[in-house]
């Protein structure tokens, strides 16, 4: 791709959501809600139309062209080594396929808000967020400079902020809204520390990253302390902005924001944006095995961790969000193991189905006036046909049965843990069993909001939501199903390289980097026969306990050892030692010094000074009696003294 088509391909991508948060901001509330309606998906649909012509480009250059950096303007002299800061971009299949997602999704997402949002008094200010927060997931993914990376990764923050706690006036979202942007700090701080890492001991001539990669090939020795130091630091700001263990617990809470809010930067974007982080800094974790082994350890730790939580959840908003932070965690650990393409394409996969799981929860939550406890639902499924058939959809991605898109990419990733990673092929092993604890959640919920008996009568009364809403979950449950199709189609025989695979895999050998060996055919084969069979085994068992009755699911619940079931009810109690230890003490310790030092010492402080100063001017208003004969007796008094004082004391 030439350097012009890709500087104004990425300058165009920038502009139309920047432009339409601008917009909505400014203009919205002048020219109303139908301005907002259509400049708020419009710039979006605009973006996704430049990422096609990106990936069409791309498509048809030579392999070796399709990676472009190209550099917009000089931003910063730093005076440092001649150390500069560029706006320097990437074109190449990694970060354009992370905008075909952002764009592509995040039309249908912003074309929802249309319906979803049709009753909210200030769509103005709904849509600058959501715009500005595509902005910064597109310079943060376009980013080929460290400095601009860290910008767009703090704005991505900043968004993420501001879309949680949209409903200001309630305090859970004011509350959920903080959480989540302190505990990405903590992520942030660790990225910010593994940058000044990088610069001060490479010394390279230039943040770009390509640059940055060539030194550490060649500063770095091959499991050395300071490049896994590096990597760790980095994995944390993964972990934080991903919610991965132990930086998770912000994730679930941020369900109080927009249902629109939830499938955007909870499903879809941002919180996959730590998968990309590591995908995108592979030439580094390359060099640290250690840091790597890690990585795959958090990530599978936390797909069973939150894939137990979500069988106890109660809220449709929160099992879809445990279910999020379980399928990033075997994203998470497929770019632990180096399997990069295949944490990719399961990032791609996942975006659809799991947007779309998210909408349609929001048709229903809507249709039921905003309840979204699913033991006051069931039997939906009579009134809102194609929302149920649509959320089938979408479960049956999710939980990975064959022929849908979710069987593809969760298969191939665990396929190559059987051979890769620490504990290879334990962690597939465990991998099998997440595919097991996705079928249960998942089909739980289906089966509990979409069959059965009406609880309510709101559920009597419910009806389908309006085409705004039903179409764009419709497309992606289409596309749920056609793209597993399609995947079938291409594959010789059972199993086979992907083509998103052949599309990504450039991007990871460019710098000398290795592909993963594929497991041999029969070894292939038996991996997604075993894992395919977990599937199957979870739904078929959800299908028995939750819909069929056979044992009732309260049956099974009561023969589980008391401490799983707490456990998973009690999120693992990670909330309740946090506030033990992160909460409770900084309070204790303000409650006393609130009490104890600020009045007996801090407030002690300032009075004695008015006390003393109160002294003083008593002691002088005793010598102001308002008679001349006084002030003259002063007078010849002080002038004796001064000179004495001459006398004495000066020669």
């Amino acid at each position: 791709m030439s350097t012009t088509l890709a500087g104004t391909l990425a300058v165009l991508l920038f502009a139309f959501p920047l432009a339409g948060a601008l917009g909505n901001a400014l203009l919205g509330p002048r020219l109303g809600r139908r301005f907002c309606n259509i400049v708020g998906p419009g710039v979006v649909l605009a973006g996704f139309v430049c990422a096609v012509v990106a990936l069409v480009a791309l498509l048809g250059a030579h392999e070796d062209a399709r990676s472009t950096t190209v550099t917009l303007w000089s931003w910063l002299d730093l005076g440092l080594h001649g150390l500069k800061v560029n706006v320097d971009i990437t074109i190449d299949p990694l970060s354009v396929l992370m905008c075909l997602v952002i764009t592509g999704v995040g039309f249908l997402i912003h074309w929802y808000s249309v319906g979803y949002m049709g009753h909210d008094e200030s769509p103005w200010r709904f849509f600058s967020y959501m715009n500005l927060f595509i902005f910064s997931m597109l310079l943060l993914v376009l980013a080929a400079d460290l400095v601009i990376l860290i910008v767009g990764w703090a704005m991505v923050a900043l968004s993420s902020y501001l879309l949680i706690g949209y409903y200001y006036d309630r305090p859970s979202a004011v509350q959920a809204a903080r959480k989540a942007f302190i505990t990405q700090v903590v992520g942030d701080v660790a990225l910010y520390l593994a940058a000044f890492m990088i610069v001060t001991n490479l010394r390279v001539p230039s943040l770009q990253l390509p640059t940055i990669f060539a030194y550490a090939r060649d500063s770095f020795p091959q499991g050395g302390a300071l490049i896994t130091g590096i990597c760790v630091l980095l994995a944390i700001g993964a972990f934080a902005k991903s919610a991965q263990f132990p930086l998770h617990t912000w994730l679930p809470d941020a369900m109080e924001g927009p249902t629109p809010v939830s499938a955007l930067i909870h499903a879809a974007t941002m919180v996959t944006a730590g998968v990309y982080l590591i995908a995108r800094f592979h030439t580094l974790f390359d060099l640290a095995p250690i840091a790597q082994g890690v990585v795959a350890c958090v990530g599978m730790g936390t797909a069973v961790m939150a894939g137990v939580i979500a069988l106890s959840q109660i809220d449709i908003k929160r099992v879809i969000a445990y279910s999020t932070m379980s399928q990033i965690g075997l994203m998470i650990f497929a770019v632990g193991i180096g399997a990069y393409s295949a944490g990719m394409f399961h990032f791609a996969t996942h975006a659809v189905f799991k947007a779309l799981l998210f909408m349609a929860a929001g048709n229903v939550i809507h249709a039921l006036h905003d309840e979204q406890d699913i033991r006051l639902m069931g039997g939906l499924g009579l009134t809102m046909r194609a929302t149920e058939r649509c959320f089938l959809s979408g479960s049956l991605a999710l939980a990975g049965i064959p022929i849908f898109a979710g069987f593809f990419s969760k298969e191939e990733l665990l396929g190559l843990g059987w051979l890769h990673g620490p504990w290879a092929p334990t962690l597939y092993a465990v991998g099998v069993g997440v595919n097991i604890l996705t079928g249960l959640y998942t089909f739980r919920l289906f089966f509990t909001v979409f069959r059965g008996e009406p609880v309510t009568a709101r559920t009597y009364a419910a009806h389908e939501a309006p085409p705004s809403m039903l179409m764009p979950v419709v497309i992606l449950a289409i596309g749920s199903l056609v793209a597993g199709i399609a995947l079938l189609l291409g594959i010789p025989g059972v199993v086979g390289r992907f083509f998103l695979a052949d599309f990504l895999d450039p991007v990871f050998t460019a710098d000398g980097g290795r592909l993963l060996s594929e497991p041999a055919t029969s070894t292939a084969f038996l991996t997604v026969l075993v894992g395919t069979a977990g599937s199957l085994i979870g739904s078929g068992l959800a299908l028995q306990w939750w819909y069929q009755r056979k044992p009732d699911a309260q049956v099974i619940a009561a023969k589980v050892p008391r401490v799983l079931t707490q456990l998973s009810l009690h999120k693992f109690y990670f909330d309740e030692i946090y506030d033990a230890l992160l909460v409770r003490p900084p309070r204790r310790l303000a409650r006393a010094l609130r009490t104890v030092v600020e009045p007996e010492y801090a407030d002690g402080w300032v009075e004695g000074v008015g006390r003393a100063a109160a002294s003083l001017s008593e002691t002088f208003r005793m010598l102001q009696t308002g008679r001349l004969r006084d002030y003259a007796t002063g007078m010849l008094v002080a002038a004796g003294a001064f000179v004495v004082v001459l006398a004495v004391f000066v020669r």
